[in-house]
């Protein structure tokens, strides 16, 4: 598995160590500073946003990667209003505003209906700014799995089973 921190099980929390190996010693990372390459597989379970100016709505969606695509029916949205109910995407992101008044990373996970049935899913959002101390940016990611399937064994589990 190519991904950033391979010891650590969880999307989320992978994704908290790179922001914060990435920051160093800054409030926040800058939006060039994300290097998919680096984040590896996890990338497919990724999204970087823009935010809008007035409205949390109007943020454009830079990039999303192709583990969230398949809810989009018709490709990458261009602001997070224009993603559908029924996307990973729209629940992942549903929390930009809180997490924009607490200035830290958020991670949140629930149930969510999706186009195919009941999701139980993570999602982390993390605040970036390009000038030092306003949030511009956001990276995000989620996973999850329909509710009632049993969860994927790690290697650890494999190798004690």
């Amino acid at each position: 598995m190519n991904v950033y921190r391979p010891e650590e099980r969880r999307l989320v929390l992978r994704l908290l160590a790179y922001w914060d190996d990435l920051r160093g010693d800054r409030d926040y990372p800058r939006a060039d500073d994300i290097d998919a390459s680096t984040i590896g597989d996890d990338w497919a379970q990724c999204f970087l946003l823009r935010l809008g100016r007035t409205r949390v709505g109007d943020s454009r969606v830079l990039s999303v990667g192709d583990g969230l695509l398949s809810d989009l029916p018709d490709g990458v949205p261009a602001t997070l209003r224009q993603v559908p109910e029924t996307a990973l995407l729209h629940h992942a992101a549903g929390f930009v505003q809180q997490t924009l008044d607490k200035g830290v990373p958020v991670s949140l996970g629930g149930e969510a209906v999706l186009a195919d049935g009941k999701t139980l899913f993570r999602s982390i959002l993390l605040p970036l700014s390009n000038d030092g101390s306003t949030i511009d940016h956001l990276l995000g990611a989620a996973n999850g799995r329909p509710v009632g399937a049993e969860p994927a064994l790690g290697a650890e589990e494999q190798a004690g089973a």
